[in-house]
């Protein structure tokens, strides 16, 4: 039999059409296939069928077919399409590139196209499944399906004649560019005729032979055209002319007018076909048909990234020999893009002088049977570790992956991996997995490798106790790791399977759990899988949210102990005997920041409805002990202590939680998984804001559709509400427009005397999250403000003009408070916790900040802000804003201590007045300014409280099902098990 069939197909590597002979080959199966089979043709609506006369030659591994075109001279209109044949006649298997992934119109219609007849031209041509067939028809349609058509008018000032010719007087030359072929048409309605034709040196005279119309019908009239080929560009001029029969000649006559589509200036966007892709030395190369691009006035190609704007345009070289013209791209160009790692897309915008093509490369109409076959390879290009590899993707387009040497070899050599079973005694973690290679059977599992997530190269190595083959393909193998003799750093260890190769390469395959049995165990026998060392250290093994395992190493956090698991599933249980009772008496859980505060939004929100919605069943959480805890003694009614029994029943019970920080901070988010964490994850979320949105970009925080977004998002202006809309993903009648809670009791606490405070009250960096104090000590951010603290000069201000500066430390970098010195007693320096905030702003008369929310309170008090820019360009990169904070900034700016202490001079001499300039765009970030925000909540919050709390639907419980989720993955990561599931889909629909 032969290879690559099944019993309705057969399935070809690659198909060639040259304008006379058409090739398609197969894989060969050493069958003589000559004796035993034929190809032929069915005509797709009629059902009969031509024998076709083929060449085939068999090699060693490859069966050629060869068949010339010019025997189909006189075969109908229509599509037909090529199968191969019994030469007993009763077994028809359709030929196709099946294998191939499909690729645009333009590249499936493999011009040139053949004319046969004065009616009928043919192309051979890919389906939309990728079917080798014929389309046999009107010229003109099947220059549309296989090119690019540009129409425009050339106009014919007057026609001479000659007894044996006739000349066409043009208006303007045709240009050289034109084409390199040019091409005159008679066409009707139904007939496309070639004739002959000759241009005078001028370029402006066409010149026909009377004798070449003979062969056209003289009952129609014809209607007169020039088309020239640019690659897969056609450029069709009509001739303001038509032929037409009178008195038994033909006449030629100039129509005044002409109706015509005119696609000049047209962006067209396509494919181009390259082949003999190759990474040889310090350059990329690879080769296309020289006709492609040799009229363009213009060739750039460029890389694109993808899901992204930024482009890099290429330098390039080109040699033409042979009809094929290589690209070579010298890689030393890309160093530039080293620091933006990911995926760019090649690509090539061909300018010509009416019009653009932009097209993607890649090798089309061709199967590529392994992964490794479409990688090309890989190039190192900088020091830190980082290359180039070139690959094709599975449509078989071109792409450069900026990745390290690992990340090349992961894509080299696709892997799974399975975790079976999962065991734990006196500290020893026993694991089973299944590591299946795809591209290779010949591979050794050398074991399983813990590694820093932070620090991949921080990596520790338990060796395979024992390993079985399953397959070819698959080993299972056996580790044992004890934990306790472990030298571990905080926080995150990954677990992969490490996997030698023959070539010397090593893969580490992260390891996935696909059980839920695991996954629930872990989550729920935290006891069992916990252990805490000497140092008071934890560490417990857990399945990420990517279905992943790992290992957490922390210090023992204050609600690990056994006392606060007894309360977790003892509020569980009770949750569930008192359901109906908690369906009859909804509640609201209102927390703010760690559950530890009671003085932004959540606070006034909840004083709010406290002193004006009694019938509501509104609760606030708060740390026992917190300082903040005595601004809530007036309402200790509807006060519960953070993880208190009472507390974890109403959070299970809760219809809605309301917060000015994400939900997690009402529960303790950092513990190890219990029964209640997926049940906070589901609950209904209405997000109070901590701050107004513009200068830091934190969308990926509060995302519509996360874990941490909301289904309610309050906004304080329209200016905000479009960037939670084009930002956070989230529908307009999920945000609403009322002010923040807090700014209900805003007023002007600046003291009578001469004594004015100003406070400094930087945020946070991402990038300096979690570092040791060493590093901190060392970071910019710590240099420039602690020396603003030192600084002799600010001191001398601040005691000339009887100042206090009050520096606030971000919670965030609460660790790292101690580090922050002052030197004088006009400058305080407060913890999180100690002052509340919103007394320190209404107190100021100034604010110094960088890029924090705080600065929307000093403009909504009308009071003037400082900023402190110091490392915008760095935090530009790092963190992002929604506003030019070189343009759009409401207040003055400062990028050195110097230029600080100089601009906080002007605001003391001017007795802190803010310009007129910011005051006068206030109107743009505010909708409302008075005391009736919380009012305005609680109104949205009520209308819509039914249809945000409304039962999840059938479809949302089957995907959330621990099962479902199971069978779905293992569903994805097989691809006859997909196929399958996707055409099963497709009956369905």
């Amino acid at each position: 039999m032969v290879q690559g069939r099944n019993k309705k197909r057969v399935i070809i590597d690659q198909v060639s059409w040259d304008g006379n002979v058409l090739i398609f080959t197969l894989p060969s199966s050493g069958q003589d296939i000559e004796s035993s089979y034929q190809v032929v043709l069915k005509n797709r609506k009629k059902q009969n069928t031509i024998k076709l006369n083929v060449k085939i030659k068999q090699k060693k591994d490859t069966i050629i077919f060869k068949i010339d075109l010019n025997q189909l001279s006189q075969m109908g209109s229509g599509r037909w399409d090529f199968y191969l044949e019994s030469k007993q006649g009763k077994v028809q298997q359709r030929i196709g590139l099946y294998n191939a992934p499909v690729a645009s119109e333009k590249i499936r219609y493999l011009s040139p196209i053949l004319t046969t007849t004065r009616a009928d031209s043919m192309i051979p041509y890919l389906t939309e499944r990728n079917g080798l067939s014929i389309h046999s028809g009107n010229l003109f349609f099947l220059e549309e399906k296989s090119f690019n058509v540009v129409n425009y008018i050339q106009k014919v000032k007057e026609i001479k004649e000659s007894k044996p010719k006739v000349y066409f007087h043009l208006k303007n030359k045709i240009p050289f560019g034109f084409g390199k072929k040019i091409h005159l048409y008679m066409k009707n309605k139904v007939e496309v005729c070639s004739i002959p034709f000759k241009l005078d040196s001028s370029r402006t005279i066409i010149i026909i032979n009377k004798k070449d119309l003979a062969t056209l019908n003289k009952n129609k009239k014809w209607n007169v055209y020039l088309e020239g080929c640019k690659g897969k560009n056609l450029e069709r001029s009509r001739l303001n002319i038509q032929l037409e029969n009178k008195e038994n000649e033909f006449v030629f006559s100039l129509k005044k007018k002409i109706i015509q589509e005119n696609n000049l200036n047209k962006k067209f966007t396509g494919q181009l076909h390259a082949e003999n892709y190759k990474l040889e030395g310090n350059n990329i190369k690879f080769q296309i048909n020289a006709m492609e691009l040799e009229l363009a006035k213009k060739v750039t190609f460029f890389l694109k990234k993808r899901k992204s704007s930024e482009k890099l345009n290429l330098q390039i070289n080109s040699i033409v020999s042979n009809g094929k013209e290589e690209i070579s791209i010298p890689i030393s160009q890309l160093d530039v893009l080293a620091d933006i790692s990911g995926r760019w897309d090649l690509s090539v915008e061909i300018n010509y002088d009416s019009y653009t093509e932009v097209k993607r490369i890649g090798v089309y109409n061709t199967t590529i049977n392994s992964e490794i076959g479409k990688i090309i390879g890989y190039k190192p290009i900088v020091s830190q570790g980082v290359g180039i590899s070139p690959y094709l993707t599975k449509d078989h387009e071109l792409s450069f992956y900026f990745c390290t040497e690992e990340q090349y070899i992961n894509s080299k050599y696709p892997a799974m991996s399975d975790l079976s079973s999962l065991q734990m005694e006196k500290g020893i973690l026993k694991l089973t997995a299944t590591v299946k290679m795809k591209e290779t059977d010949n591979f050794i599992v050398r074991g399983i490798a813990l590694r820093l997530r932070q620090d991949k190269s921080r990596v520790i190595l338990a060796p395979t106790e024992q390993e079985v083959s399953v397959s070819p393909n698959a080993r299972k193998f056996a580790v044992h790791i004890n934990l306790e003799d472990l030298i571990l750093e905080q926080f995150y260890w990954d677990f992969y399977a490490v996997v030698d190769l023959p070539n010397g390469e090593r893969r580490f395959i992260r390891l996935h759990n696909h059980k839920v049995t695991i996954k629930q165990k872990l989550k729920h026998r935290m006891i069992k899988y916990n252990l805490v060392n000497k140092e008071n250290y934890m560490i417990y093994p857990y399945i990420t949210i990517n279905n992943c395992l790992s290992i957490t190493y922390r210090q023992m956090g204050e609600y690990e102990s056994l006392k606060y698991k007894i309360n977790e599933y003892t509020a569980f249980i009770l949750y569930h005997l008192l359901f109906i009772y908690f369906q009859w008496k909804p509640v609201w859980l209102i927390h703010e920041k760690y559950s530890e505060t009671a003085q932004d939004n959540s606070f006034y929100f909840f004083k709010y409805c406290y002193e004006n919605h009694k019938e509501k069943n509104i609760y606030y959480v708060i740390k026992k002990g917190s300082p903040d805890e005595k601004n809530l003694e007036p309402y200790k009614k509807n006060v519960v202590y953070f993880m208190s029994t009472k507390h974890l029943i109403l959070l299970l019970a809760s219809k809605l939680i309301i917060s000015s920080e994400s939900k997690g901070h009402g529960y303790a988010w950092r513990v190890s998984t219990g029964v209640i964490r997926q049940y906070v994850d589901r609950k209904k979320f209405v997000f109070l804001q901590h701050g107004v949105l513009g200068l830091k970009r934190v969308d990926n925080t509060f995302k519509a559709g996360s874990a941490t977004g909301a289904d309610m998002f309050v906004v304080s202006s329209d200016f905000e509400k479009k960037i939670v809309e084009d930002y956070f993903d989230y529908k307009e009648e999920d945000i609403i427009v009322t002010g923040l809670a807090r700014w209900d009791v805003v007023q002007n606490k600046m003291k009578d005397t001469d004594q004015k405070e100003i406070l400094l009250m930087p945020t946070w960096r991402n990038w300096l999250e979690e570092v040791d104090d060493e590093q901190f000590i060392s970071s910019e951010y710590y240099q420039q403000y602690n020396a603003i603290l030192q600084s002799e000069d600010l001191y001398r201000v601040l005691k000339e003009q009887n100042i206090i500066l009050n520096f606030y430390v971000h919670p965030k970098f609460m660790p790292y408070v101690s580090n922050f010195t002052k030197a004088f007693d006009n400058i305080k320096i407060y913890q999180f916790g100690e002052a509340r905030i919103n007394d320190l702003l209404m107190r100021s008369s100034l604010l110094i900040t960088d890029y924090s929310s705080v600065a929307w309170e000093m403009y909504y008090q009308k009071k003037p802000t400082l900023f402190f820019h110091f490392d915008l360009e760095k935090y530009m990169e790092n963190q992002g804003s929604y506003m030019d904070l070189k343009k759009d900034i409401f207040g003055e700016v400062a990028y050195t201590a110097p230029e600080l202490i100089g601009k906080l001079n002007m605001f003391i001499n001017n007795s802190f007045q803010e310009k007129e300039e910011y005051s006068s765009i206030r109107g743009n970030y505010f909708k409302y300014i008075d005391q009736n925000n919380s009012e305005r909540i609680f109104k949205q919050i009520s209308l819509k409280e039914k249809e945000i709390t409304a039962p999840e639907s059938f479809e949302a419980r089957v995907k959330r099902n621990l099962l479902m989720k199971a069978i779905w993955r293992k569903y994805n990561e097989r691809p006859l098990v997909r196929q399958l599931g996707k055409r099963l889909l497709n009956i369905i629909n």
